[in-house]
């Protein structure tokens, strides 16, 4: 089979099918053929589809345009939106190292409350590992133990913005930045708050992330 053809879009492709292409193209340096395919895998696919390409283009350049993509799937219009910079990755640029920014501000109209969400969140936030999962805070240490996936170093809440802030060393790990806005989501709802808007600041005032 001429492998060039094989990786060639086209409307018979399934989004697996189409995915598993474009992660071929994507090993094989052929990026503008590899975002053809994703953007195929992805018409028509529920969110997911669109957190495994952000994952499979992580230290490319495609990884910010994905990433951004994939945060915004998780707004619910009308109620808790993402902006598309949210957790962000920057980098790539000039040799430029990649990593992504773990900070979920909230904007809303009754701070406090998004305070008392995100102090909430707070505790199941270190509880989340780098393949998105979370585990109970009560299981949390005997599941580090046993594995050797990547969960943050440190959770903090300054109610000053307010915002979360996780300590990843500048990893970047889709899945777990997709549960921690779904988290966020799902606390602030718990709190009373049915709209909000989730960010992250401009790179100047992330001095503690």
């Amino acid at each position: 089979m001429d492998t060039t053809e094989s990786l060639l879009p086209s409307a018979d492709h399934s989004a697996e099918t189409a995915f598993e292409l474009g992660c071929q193209a994507l090993e094989s340096g052929d990026r503008e053929r590899a975002r053809d395919l994703f953007e195929e895998a992805v018409r028509g696919s529920g969110p997911q589809m669109l957190w495994r390409v952000a994952e499979a283009c992580l230290e490319t350049l495609q990884s910010a345009f994905w990433m951004s993509r994939a945060v915004v799937s998780e707004s619910e219009p009308g109620g808790i939106t993402v902006d598309p910079g949210a957790l962000r990755i920057l980098g790539g640029d000039d040799g430029e190292m990649f990593q992504q920014h773990w900070e979920i501000a909230v904007e809303s109209s009754d701070p406090a409350r998004a305070v008392t969400a995100l102090t909430a969140a707070r505790r199941r936030l270190t509880c989340v590992f780098e393949d998105g999962r979370e585990v109970p805070p009560e299981e949390a240490e005997d599941v580090m133990t046993d594995t050797d996936l990547y969960s943050p170093n440190f959770v903090a809440v300054d109610d000053t913005v307010p915002r979360v802030w996780m300590d990843c060393k500048g990893g970047m790990f889709p899945h777990m930045a997709r549960t921690a806005l779904r988290i966020v989501a799902d606390e602030l709802r718990k709190a009373g708050i049915r709209q909000a808007h989730l960010f992250t600041r401009p790179i100047s005032d992330l001095s503690d992330s």
